[in-house]
């Protein structure tokens, strides 16, 4: 009898051991999984982003903004500076800045809005960059960034490719102008959809994903707590 108990017993043992080992395995993916899930958190809240689609309500804006022409002449532009504490929107652009910042602390504390319009298409690209003072950094060596950054898509652009505004949190102290590579995995993506707004820290660096036909059409409004003494853009055609 006393073998027969013990030929019993050996099976439930093994099995309860697989069982415990089971669980053990599942706690620790549990963890990693878990940690994954903090680590995208932070990187999200350390981008302070933002997204709000269907931003625009008013029909006569959305109209106004159908005209192609009028985002083409915005973006052979320079940038513009909306000085908001001291006159009224004085064009379309700035109707919109106002809009997306108005109801924001950035409304008080900025010394103004500067913006732009990007068109990209499959032979101009917008690849990895911080939003800065270019003609501060190129003349003094001073790197001086927004306080905050914004995108509105107000056009309902068609291309193919993915479009998609991407932003890493990483930092650029140590150089501003090149971005470590190795860091793209860990870019969110945010496509671009129609009448979409996103704020985001555009001190930190991104870019958008390559298309291979059509064009997609931006609006950048950065608040700022100083005026660039030249106002330009960042842009560049073709990148690996």
């Amino acid at each position: 009898m006393a073998g027969n108990r013990s030929d019993f017993i050996a099976p439930i043992a093994l099995a309860a051991f697989a069982y415990l080992a089971a669980m053990i395995l599942k706690g620790l993916q549990g963890l990693v999984d878990q940690s994954s899930i903090i680590n995208q958190s932070t990187r999200a809240l350390n981008l302070n982003h933002t997204i709000i689609d269907d931003f625009i309500h008013d029909k006569d804006i959305l109209h106004k903004l159908q005209d192609a022409q009028i985002w083409e002449e915005c973006d052979k532009a320079d940038a513009r500076w909306y000085d908001h504490k001291n006159s009224e929107p004085q064009n379309i652009w700035e109707e919109i800045s106002k809009k997306i910042w108005q109801d924001r602390p950035e409304f008080e504390s900025a010394l103004g809005f500067e913006y732009w319009c990007n068109i990209v298409s499959e032979t101009r690209e917008l690849i990895w960059h911080i939003d800065k003072d270019e003609a501060e950094l190129e003349h003094n060596n001073v790197l001086i960034t927004p306080i905050i950054g914004s995108v509105y898509y107000g056009f309902p652009h068609h291309f193919e490719g993915a479009g998609e505004l991407n932003l890493v949190d990483a930092d650029v102290r140590d150089n501003p102008l090149v971005f470590d590579a190795a860091r793209k995995n860990e870019a969110i993506a945010i496509k671009p959809i129609y009448n979409r707004m996103v704020i985001f820290n555009a001190s930190k660096w991104h870019k958008v994903t390559p298309i291979s036909s059509g064009k997609r059409y931006t609006l950048a409004v950065n608040a700022n707590s100083h005026k660039p003494r030249i106002m330009t853009k960042f842009f560049a055609g073709p990148s690996n």
